[in-house]
């Protein structure tokens, strides 16, 4: 009876080292260990900044050693922020059918870019008798995100609220790659009489390219009186305006109606390269 309990024993083991190899070769066949490529053409690549993800992929090819070209598979990932003006870093991401993920990288290059740019829907001339409210005078467009006056940030300010003087305010604004744009602006707070007219510019914010002389008697848009009527009235500008200087500068409105009271009101220009 003994002999036979081991000859069972023995039958069953050698049974189950069997059967082991068996699934040992199977899995060792069926499993694929190769790892997928994406090769990629070109260090950077330049777009445009409405750029789509199939142009962002162009120059990118994906082979599988299982499963061949998979480009097709390829996607793009995630775009970095800025890592230097104008040039962010794509990841490409692709997975064959077994699951094996790789990445790879470049740069691209968005070659129409341009700096967010500061929008005022007022100048920040105010009375002494009016509270001051800056921010909602400021806004910014961005090439890339739009609108992004909710990204305008008062970062500091010398202005002492009721008292007459000219001040200094100073703002930025960053878009969503990372790009960070200032802008210092004089602050006036004047007495200006009840009888004083109203002033509306056509902008009060205006970016030039240096040599660009724009004629700045065409941006009063309308002059009217308290209650909205249109009324004549007499203008000059002072500035120190320099189109071939980038900068910042101020021209100054005085506009004064029949009865000879004055208001003051400012169009900011920024001379760009």
């Amino acid at each position: 009876m003994l002999k036979v309990l081991r000859v069972v024993t023995l039958i069953l083991f050698v049974a189950t080292v069997g059967l082991f190899g068996i699934f040992y070769l199977h899995d060792k066949r069926t499993t694929d260990n190769t790892i997928p490529e994406i090769k990629i053409e070109g260090e950077m690549l330049e777009v445009g900044i409405d750029a789509n993800n199939e142009d962002l992929l162009k120059g990118v090819t994906a082979f599988d050693g299982k499963d061949g070209d998979i480009t097709s598979k390829v996607v793009v990932e995630s775009i970095s922020p800025f890592i230097e003006k104008g040039v962010c870093e794509v990841t490409y991401a692709v997975c064959d059918s077994n699951k094996h993920v790789v990445k790879n990288k470049r740069s691209i290059k968005y070659v129409d870019y341009t700096p967010p740019k500061f929008t005022m829907e007022r100048s920040l001339v105010f009375s002494v008798d009016e509270d001051i409210d800056i921010l909602s005078s400021m806004g910014a467009t961005d090439a890339i995100d739009g609108d992004i006056s909710d990204k305008v940030v008062l970062t500091a300010t010398d202005y002492t609220a009721d008292t007459v003087g000219v001040f200094t305010v100073n703002m930025q604004a960053t878009n969503s790659k990372g790009d960070i744009v200032y802008l210092n602006l004089p602050l006036h707070i004047e007495k200006i009489s009840a009888a004083a007219p109203m002033v509306e510019l056509e902008e009060y914010i205006m970016y030039v390219k240096k040599g660009t002389k724009p004629n700045f008697n065409n941006n009063i848009a309308a002059v009217s009186t308290r209650s909205g009527q249109a009324i004549k009235y007499e203008s000059y500008i002072s500035t120190d305006f320099d189109s071939n200087t980038p900068g910042v500068y101020s021209v100054h409105y005085y506009i004064k109606n029949e009865l000879e009271y004055e208001t003051h009101t400012i169009l900011t220009v920024v001379v760009e390269e």
